[in-house]
């Protein structure tokens, strides 16, 4: 899933779980971190620093919006915050010189809280598309691939590329809602067939539950959390492929012109050339979806 490669395309759930490595934990439980993982202290770069807005300066905190029911990306484990995504904040922060307040989100109201700057950046699995970017700008550092969870033994028999016809789960506000399952409507209206019938959940473990109670026959979302909740239940769901990657990468998102995207995005950068950010990758089994540079705006769709 680099940033560079071409979509990987995976049959299993074994293979996938292979190529991602995203299989611990599930669920709104966290996900476990690779225990030989350390991700080292970073030093404050005092140039980048001094590029911060006063406010947040004078403030020395950053608040950033999380939706926390998201493993490996973010979830709650003893009272704490854990993840891909805090860890990254939290490295960020470092070279920033300022403290990380996390503010639980949900998906659907993350950029509303952007827009009406109740937080300063939002890092929650977030796809950066030129439809977001008119609302908010965005960091990228990762690239994500999609998949279905379904029942062990796929009793629909469901592809993730292949939907016509099922009830299908997917987070609001998530690419999966708003460009995945649109584009499958049209290729099923093109095949004679009736295009999937989409429920939206406020988040994973909600479709998850649906899915389980056979209210609907998959949940769509990005590959690392369905992995996850599959290795964890391996006796009631598993994923169905091909595992394809997402159409544009992920990204932090900041309210539309915000003074925090240059400092934030050189603060990446940072990370990035002295390997704390594949550190952190690899903490959570999540090397490959790395990308090689950071982009403001980086959106292909």
């Amino acid at each position: 899933m680099n940033r560079r490669g071409a979509a990987l395309l995976v049959t299993g759930a074994v293979a996938v779980c292979a190529a991602l490595a995203g299989c611990g934990g599930g669920g709104g439980e966290a996900a476990a971190p690779s225990s030989e993982v350390v991700v080292p202290a970073v030093a404050k770069d005092a140039a980048l620093a001094a590029k911060l807005p006063a406010e947040v300066r004078s403030a020395g905190v950053l608040r950033v919006a999380m939706d926390e029911t998201y493993p490996p990306f973010e979830s709650v484990q003893a009272g704490k915050v854990v993840g891909l995504d805090p860890d990254l904040a939290n490295a960020i922060g470092g070279v920033l010189g300022v403290r990380v307040e996390f503010v639980n989100t949900s998906f659907d109201a993350i950029i509303p809280s952007l827009t009406s700057n109740k937080v300063d950046l939002a890092m929650s699995s977030i796809g950066d598309t030129k439809e977001r970017e008119r609302t908010v700008d965005l960091v990228t550092y990762y690239w994500n691939g999609t998949l279905v969870l379904v029942k062990t033994g796929n009793p629909a028999q469901l592809k993730a590329d292949q939907v016509c016809g099922a009830r299908v789960g997917v987070i609001r506000g998530s690419l999966q809602q708003t460009s995945f399952l649109p584009s499958q409507a049209a290729k099923c209206a093109g095949a004679g067939k009736q295009a999937a019938t989409v429920e939206v959940y406020q988040n994973g473990p909600q479709a998850q539950l649906a899915l389980q109670s056979g209210r609907i026959d998959g949940v769509m979302e990005d590959a690392p959390p369905l992995l996850a909740v599959a290795a964890q239940q391996k006796d009631v769901f598993e994923t169905a492929g091909p595992f394809f990657r997402n159409p544009n990468p992920g990204g932090v998102a900041f309210p539309k012109g915000s003074k925090l995207v240059e400092p934030v995005h050189e603060a990446i950068g940072v990370l990035i050339k002295n390997g704390t950010y594949r550190t952190i990758l690899k903490k959570w089994n999540l090397e490959k979806i790395a990308i090689d540079k950071s982009e403001i705006n980086g959106a292909q769709s």
